[in-house]
C-alpha cells in the first residue's frame, strides 16, 4: 500500500472518529440522557474506581498470557506491556480506530517478535477474545430477554421503543454492509471486500498454525472476561449498591456486548453505557447508578493507560539499539 493511501486510510478513519463524537454530543445536548450523565458523573467515587484495580491488574496479566501463547517468541513481560499499550490506546486514543492494533503490533515487534507473526497474533489474539465472551454475551441476552418477556404485560419495565427500533436500524446496516462487501468486486467496496477476504486468509492459516495454542488463549481469555463481573460488583459494593456477583456479571456482559456490536464506535462510546442502562434495571439498579458503574470502569481504563505515556520512551531506546534498522 502506497503512503498516499495509508494517509487517505488515516484521514478517513479521524473524520469517521470525528463524525461519531460529534453525533454522540449532540445527542447528548438533545436528549434527557445528557442529565442523566451529569447526575451520573457527580456520584463517582474515588472508591469505586480503586475497588476496580485488582480486578483490572488480574485481567491484564492474563490477557497477556493469552497474547504470549499466540506469540511464543516474546517473552511475557513484552506481551504484557503490549497488551497494556493495546488497551491504553484503544480506551483513550479514540480519534484513530485501530490504532491499539497499531502500537499493539509494534511494541510486539520491539520485543523481539517478526513483524508478520506479531500482526497475526494481534489479531487471533482478538478474535480468542471475542470467542472467551460469546458465553457471556449469551447469558446477558438470555436474561435480559426473559425479563423483557416478563415485563412486557406487566408494565414494570419494558424496553423504548427508539432503542428497539434503533437496534433493529443497525443490525440491518450491518447485514446490508457485509452483503455488499461479499458482492462487490469494484470500487471502494470491492477494494475494502478484497482486503477483508485477503485478512481472513491470513487469519485461517494461522489457525492452522497454531490451532494448539488457540484453545488455550480462548480458555485464558474467559477467565479474564470474569474478572470484569469481579470489578463491577467490587464498584457496587464501594458505591453502596446491593448487587451480587451473579447480577455484576450480567450487567458486564451487557455492557461489553453492547460494545462489540457497535464497534464501529470509537472507544464503545455510549454504548457501553447503554448497555448498564439497560441491564441495570432488570436488577434493581436504577438508571443513574447504572451509567455511574460504566463511568467509573472509564476511569479505570484511564488508569491503566498511564503506561501509553511510555511509548516514547520505547521508540527512542530502540532507534538507539544497534541494529534498529534491520527488518524483522
Amino acid at each position: 500500500m502506497s503512503g498516499q493511501a495509508k494517509n487517505g486510510h488515516r484521514l478517513a478513519a479521524v473524520i469517521w472518529s470525528l463524525a461519531c463524537l460529534a453525533a454522540l454530543a449532540i445527542g447528548l445536548a438533545f436528549s434527557d440522557f445528557g442529565d442523566l450523565f451529569a447526575e451520573a458523573a457527580a456520584k463517582v467515587s474515588a472508591a469505586a474506581v480503586l475497588a476496580t484495580l485488582p480486578g483490572q491488574a488480574v485481567a491484564v496479566l492474563l490477557y497477556a498470557a493469552a497474547l504470549r501463547a499466540l506469540c511464543p517468541g516474546v517473552s511475557y513481560g513484552g506481551s504484557l506491556g503490549a497488551r497494556l499499550l493495546r488497551d491504553a490506546a484503544d480506551n483513550l486514543l479514540i480519534i484513530l480506530p485501530g490504532l491499539g492494533e497499531v502500537i499493539g503490533t509494534r511494541a510486539l515487534v520491539l520485543a523481539g517478535a517478526r513483524s508478520r507473526a506479531a500482526l497475526t497474533a494481534i489479531m487471533v489474539d482478538k478474535l480468542a477474545e471475542t470467542l472467551a465472551q460469546l458465553p457471556f454475551m449469551a447469558l446477558a441476552g438470555t436474561v435480559l430477554l426473559a425479563h423483557w418477556a416478563a415485563s412486557k404485560g406487566s408494565g414494570a419495565w419494558s424496553m423504548p421503543p427508539t432503542v428497539a427500533i434503533a437496534g433493529f436500524i443497525v443490525i440491518a446496516a450491518l447485514i446490508l454492509l457485509v452483503a455488499g462487501l461479499a458482492r462487490a468486486s469494484e470500487g471502494l467496496l470491492g477494494r475494502l471486500g478484497a482486503r477483508i477476504r485477503q485478512e481472513f486468509r491470513m487469519i485461517a492459516a494461522e489457525f492452522h498454525a497454531q490451532k494448539r495454542r488457540i484453545p488455550l488463549a480462548i480458555a485464558v481469555h474467559f477467565l479474564a472476561w470474569l474478572t470484569d463481573g469481579l470489578q463491577v460488583w467490587m464498584a457496587a459494593a464501594a458505591l453502596g449498591l446491593d448487587l451480587s456477583f451473579y447480577a455484576a456479571t450480567v450487567i458486564a456482559s451487557a455492557a461489553y456486548a453492547s460494545r462489540i456490536l457497535l464497534a464501529f464506535v470509537p472507544a464503545g462510546l455510549v454504548a457501553q453505557e447503554a448497555g448498564f442502562v439497560a441491564a441495570g434495571p432488570v436488577f434493581g439498579i436504577g438508571a443513574p447508578q447504572a451509567l455511574n458503574l460504566s463511568l467509573v470502569l472509564r476511569l479505570r481504563d484511564v488508569v491503566f493507560g498511564v503506561p501509553l505515556l511510555a511509548w516514547p520512551v520505547f521508540e527512542y531506546r530502540h532507534r538507539r539499539r544497534p541494529g534498529a534498522a534491520s527488518a524483522h
